[in-house]
């Protein structure tokens, strides 16, 4: 049984999918990289783009940090017949600047996060502000949290099927094997409509958009699961991040 649980939380997005560990479990050589492939971005690949075969370089979403800016949209869906909800999840999306100095303005569920170095604040109508002494945990509503489960832990399964100018950006399509991935989670039960689609940049090697979806059927439980992402706004002059001015003070105990 596959059960994709979303909780709406003040710091973090909890995703629970028993994908990642079903991965870990079949795969022989224990991660994404074991078969040593030297064939994608990110690892001094002189494959053409568009070849068959030869699967991703495992941690390509470390090089957004190498971007000056960029703004980013994440989701994740799921429904499961045998859970209380019928349905459940949600999206994120902000601007994350890594140069001249780290800044970020996250949108979760509604709450907005700013963060200018070490300090950080947090509004849930993006007009009154209090700091918010956990401006680390921001770092885990990006996209490369979610990149490295969903796509990284698969990237043995992908081939590369062209090149394409993706949210304007000239990228390296790749796609998921659907034999392949559907075999790696028949322990729970039939898979169905599976898409598993990247794309990344030939010129930085950094995810620019993805997605990894899919159906299921175990006995009398089914549902379907999805998750998207996608990076727009690469090194945009406009892309900033500012102080909020309302902030109140928090009561003295």
């Amino acid at each position: 049984m596959i059960r994709v649980l979303v909780k709406q939380g003040r710091g973090l997005l909890v995703v629970v999918a028993m994908l990642a560990i079903a991965v870990a479990a079949c795969s022989s050589g224990g991660g994404p990289n074991a078969s040593g492939n030297t064939n994608a971005p990110g690892n001094g690949s002189t494959n053409q783009p568009g070849a068959s075969g030869g699967g991703f370089a495992s941690g390509l979403s470390g090089n957004l940090a190498n971007l000056d800016s960029y703004k980013f949209t994440w989701s994740v869906m799921g429904a499961d017949s045998a859970s209380a909800s019928a349905s459940s999840g949600g999206s994120i999306s902000g601007i994350v600047i890594n140069k001249p100095a780290k800044a970020s303005n996250v949108n979760f569920y509604g709450a907005q996060y700013i963060t200018i170095g070490s300090e950080g604040w947090i509004s849930s109508d993006g007009t009154s502000w209090m700091a918010n002494p956990s401006a680390s945990s921001v770092d885990s509503m990006l996209p490369t949290t979610s990149y490295a489960g969903f796509f990284d832990a698969y990237a043995q399964s992908y081939k590369q099927v062209g090149t394409e100018n993706k949210n304007g950006v000239d990228s390296v399509h790749f796609q998921g094997d659907t034999s392949t991935l559907s075999g790696l989670f028949a322990r729970y039960g039939g898979l169905s409509n599976l898409h598993a689609d990247l794309w990344i940049a030939k010129s930085g090697n950094y995810p620019v958009s993805g997605v990894f979806s899919f159906s299921y059927a175990a006995g009398t439980n089914a549902g379907s699961f999805g998750m998207t992402f996608d990076i727009t706004n690469v090194n945009d002059p406009a892309n900033k991040v500012e102080k909020p001015t309302n902030i109140i003070a928090l009561p003295s105990l």
